[in-house]
């Protein structure tokens, strides 16, 4: 199965913790670093912060050292996922996106409430690219209130600033 190359996405590793996977043409380390006004840009769009690589990767280590980067995980794999034209490919990838983050035997699993659960659940019989639709707007809504403001007013963001 193929990847988009421009989004990154997380997978669970066998021990059951949460790594990136890059799947662009380099490593994390190798993307162009934003200007600093699009880095100060980040603090009043949330969308400017998920469209840019460089700051879904700084987004993510932060995440990380918050011990919750699994929604930022299932979303970016989501967006990888709706990018899927084959059938085949989407039923593979949206088990996978299922059993990573929906799934309450997950030790990865997304907080959804039990309706949102249940929409997802109903729409894995015949996956399209619509089957996450709920749950990863759900997750947008929570990072954007929660996980977005922590990570602009954080050491992390302001050091990027400072660095820059």
């Amino acid at each position: 199965m193929s990847f988009s190359s421009v989004t990154l996405w997380c997978r669970r590793k066998e021990n059951s913790s949460v790594k990136l996977l890059n799947n662009s043409n380099g490593s994390a380390s190798e993307m162009t670093k934003p200007t600093i006004d699009e880095m100060k840009n980040w603090k009043h769009d949330f969308h400017a912060l998920l469209s840019s690589k460089y700051g879904v990767n700084q987004f993510q280590e932060f995440l990380r050292s918050q011990y919750g980067e699994e929604n930022l995980c299932f979303w970016l794999a989501v967006e990888d996922y709706r990018r899927l034209e084959d059938r085949e490919s989407r039923r593979d990838m949206a088990r996978m996106i299922y059993e990573d983050y929906v799934s309450t035997l997950s030790p990865t699993e997304i907080s959804l409430d039990a309706k949102i659960r249940a929409t997802v659940d109903k729409s894995m019989s015949d996956p399209d690219q619509n089957t996450f639709d709920p749950a990863q707007d759900h997750i947008y809504t929570l990072m954007y209130h929660d996980c977005f403001p922590r990570f602009i007013k954080s050491k992390h963001y302001k050091n990027l600033i400072k660095s820059s």
